[in-house]
């Protein structure tokens, strides 16, 4: 893109003698979401809640592709359809690509070739970069939508060791697990909700003695600031990653 711009009167931008390329269907879209197909709420706070951030999102849905085939019986046959989404969004002019779920990690490699954009497929990237930060001898935790779904590869998959950090999950907590993972239900309590995920998330910040805490699922996200401003702890996420990666591609005027 060839132009010069600046800030006219009452903030519009102006464009002087340029020229604005087109040919996409989008544009200035920092980020293009591959989504699994739901049908709960998504709150403000959710990575595909448009209302969450500043800038604009677009989402593609892979149909057929749902929680419980992702967590409990990922396949090869996975990776095909999200690579073809993926390209799709960088045609149509989005310049960085997530995933509304933290399992998706285990195809971060094969969607990054790809592409040519940027790609952060899950939360749990953020995890060599927390373990810098906070030093060797810090306990790292991983908050999880399932602790029986999560496995080394997935780790191995953001450049971790599995013995590095202590992982907890959403097992036994009947509101989160029966609308968000199974799907029995579109709709949810959300008081209930958010006493199942903070107060699992302040038990295991207690019990770890953990130093820092990532969420590596989207759907805990929404709570992210209830669980820091509560347990005192960093807590990073999907929407921490989302602003990072945001201000490397952000169109700057």
């Amino acid at each position: 893109m060839k132009y010069a711009s600046y800030i006219g009167r009452g903030g519009i931008a102006m464009f002087n003698g340029t020229v604005y390329q087109g040919g996409k269907l989008y544009y200035e879209i920092p980020v293009g979401i591959l989504c699994l197909e739901s049908y709960f709420p998504k709150m403000r706070g959710h990575l595909r809640n448009p209302h969450t951030y500043s800038f604009p999102t677009v989402m593609s849905v892979i149909k057929g592709l749902d929680i419980p085939k992702l967590l409990f019986n990922p396949a090869q046959e996975m990776v095909q359809p999200l690579i073809d989404a993926a390209k799709q969004l960088e045609r149509e002019g989005v310049k960085a690509i997530t995933g509304s779920c933290g399992f998706m990690a285990l195809f971060q490699k094969e969607i990054a070739e790809a592409v040519s954009v940027p790609v952060f497929m899950s939360s749990l990237l953020q995890l060599p970069l927390i373990r810098i930060m906070h030093g060797e001898k810090a306990n790292i935790g991983i908050l999880t939508a399932s602790k029986n779904a999560l496995t080394p590869r997935h780790l191995e998959a953001c450049r971790v060791d599995w013995d590095s950090v202590t992982v907890e999950g959403m097992e036994g907590n009947l509101e989160f697990w029966e609308t968000i993972i199974e799907g029995k239900r579109t709709d949810f309590n959300v008081p209930e909700l958010e006493r199942e995920i903070v107060g699992t998330a302040l038990r295991f910040i207690e019990t770890g003695k953990l130093d820092a805490l990532l969420l590596e699922c989207t759907d805990l996200a929404p709570f992210a600031r209830q669980i820091q401003e509560q347990s005192h702890v960093p807590v990073y996420d999907i929407n921490s990653l989302m602003m990072l990666v945001h201000s490397t591609v952000r169109w700057k005027i």
